[in-house]
Parts: structure tokens; sequence; C-alpha cells
């Protein structure tokens, strides 16, 4: 059987789910960041600027761009909340991005923690990731603290020409071993005051080019994400996992503890794995190609397709 979201007879739409513009601390017109990703062949964004009561570098509401809509291109309301109480950060404070928020959704208080935060903004309909883990060093006991956000940052583009610190894998695998049934995604934390847009995105099987079906099938983990890399198509029969994708040299899945299954070759499309190997309640599919870029499937649960 096909794995989802190779499963759906439904279009991928292309989205970065994590970027700002000049409403906060990007460089760029909310007008001139949609044109920029309209020009990369995007089919939404979110411009997820930070909401936050420092006006240094954050805004105090949600920015509403639905004019910009058209049949082909939306963008979705996001933030990126923060509250007090994050070690490892020179202000003090967590980062989430909250996609699909309702445009008044209110700053946290300064007493709101953040699993709080988090519960909020959940509540109020959002799909809620884990931002750059290893960018502001996050603890594993600080990871528990929020694993009940849907997902973690797989890959931060922006983090990592900046700072080399973009990689959430740590973060994502130590929730998995725990038992945290998080998603994970690749964004571009773009600024425009260096070349960080276009690195890092989602492809997400939604019914419809629409915020609710994006924000839907984001939460049902039908997605997979990507630097530049395509995971065509996984197929599980008992425990016998096909893996289709775009050329690449590298295809590996990865279980609980330290097990994984690799294939290397160049230029290959296929690869086939016995997951008994693995002995594994989990796993998770990764790609890499000769020029670097990757692909990231969302971790699949046994008890859960089998």
């Amino acid at each position: 059987m096909k794995l989802p979201p190779f499963n759906f007879e439904r279009p991928f739409f292309r989205g970065n789910l994590h970027g700002h513009s000049n409403h906060s601390d990007g460089a760029l017109s909310p007008e001139d960041v949609i044109n920029s990703y309209k020009a990369f062949g995007y089919d939404f964004i979110a411009i997820s600027d930070h909401l936050w009561s420092d006006k240094r570098f954050c805004a105090q509401s949600i920015l509403d761009c639905s004019s910009f809509d058209v049949s082909n291109f939306i963008t979705i309301p996001s933030a990126e909340i923060h509250c007090h109480g994050k070690a490892y950060d020179n202000d003090g404070l967590w980062h989430f991005v909250a996609n699909g928020l309702p445009l008044d959704f209110a700053i946290a208080k300064k007493t709101e923690t953040a699993p709080e935060l988090i519960n909020r903004a959940i509540a109020a309909g959002a799909y809620v990731t884990i931002a750059h883990p290893a960018w502001y060093s996050m603890t594993f006991e600080e990871a528990m603290m929020v694993s009940h956000a849907h997902g973690v940052e797989i890959y931060n583009h922006s983090c990592v020409i900046g700072a080399m610190r973009g990689d959430g894998t740590g973060v994502a695998d130590y929730l998995l071993q725990e038992g945290k049934r998080i998603s994970l995604t690749a964004t571009d934390d773009s600024h425009f005051k260096m070349p960080d847009a276009g690195g890092g995105w989602v492809m997400v099987a939604a019914e419809n080019l629409a915020m609710h079906d994006i924000i839907t099938a984001l939460k049902n983990g039908h997605h997979y994400s990507s630097t530049g890399a395509d995971i065509i198509n996984l197929t599980l029969e008992d425990t016998h996992l096909e893996v289709e994708t775009s050329p690449c040299f590298n295809i590996v899945v990865a279980g609980q503890g330290h097990k994984s299954l690799s294939y290397n070759g160049q230029n290959i499309t296929k690869a086939s794995f016995d997951l008994t190997a693995l002995k594994s309640k989990w796993f998770r599919v990764s790609i890499m190609d000769q020029a670097g870029r990757m692909a990231w499937s969302n971790p699949y649960w046994f008890e859960d397709i089998l």
C-alpha cells in the first residue's frame, strides 16, 4: 500500500511556513515577499512575523495579506510567537511558528509559559511547530516541555546559512524516541537580509489551495519536507518498504535507538528495505542528492499503518 501523503489523489502544493517581512524584522514589504515567492514557483507562503511586545524586532499584530491572494497563490495568516523562559536565547524567549492563526490572536502575557502558549495557539486552530531548535541550543528537557506542538523544524535555511545551526534532527529524533508523534517541516525563516529565501519548503498534499485545507493536511502529517530533492512514493507491504525518489545518491530509513538502513549509489531513484532490521516502532525516510539537496518524510508509526 502507498503511504500517506502519496496514497491520496490530491495535488502537492509547495509552501514556506516561516518567513518575515518589514512588518517585523524583515527587509522587504509583504508585497515584495509575496512576489519573490511567486517568482520562485511557490503555491503558498506564511509571513510569520514575530508577535511580541518588543518593538525592536517584533510586530504587535498579525499581518493580513489576504488582499494579495489569487487563484494560484495564497498566504496563510501566521506568526512567530514568543514568551519568556527559554535558556540560551539572548532575549530569553521561546520561538514557535503558528500557521493558520486568527488575526486577533493576542501577544503572550509576561507570565504565560511556553506550554500554555502552544496550547492557546492550537486551540485557536493553528498548526504549531518548534522553530530552529539547534539555533538556540534547545535542551532535551526543554523539548519535552513543548512536545505537544505539532512538529519540529527539521531544517531552517536562514539558520543554516547564517549560523550553521539549522538542523533539527537531534531534537526531532529525541522526541520520537520518547514516543512523541511529531511531524517535520523544512522552512526558510527568510528575512531577505541575506540570500535566505527559497532554500527549504514543505510539499503538502491538500484537497485545494485554501488555508483550511493546507492547515488540515499539515496537522494530519500529509506533507514531506525538502531543500530540493523529492520523495515521489513510499510503498509498504507488510514490513517491506519501497522508496521512489528524484535522482539521489543516498536514501536512509531511520528508526528508534541508533538503528538505520541505507542505500547508496549514483543517480538512484529506487530502494527497497526490510524494516524488521530496524526493530523499531517507527521509521522516517531521508534522501540526499549529489548537490547536497535533501528531503524528509514525516515519521510513520507501525501500529498506525500495519
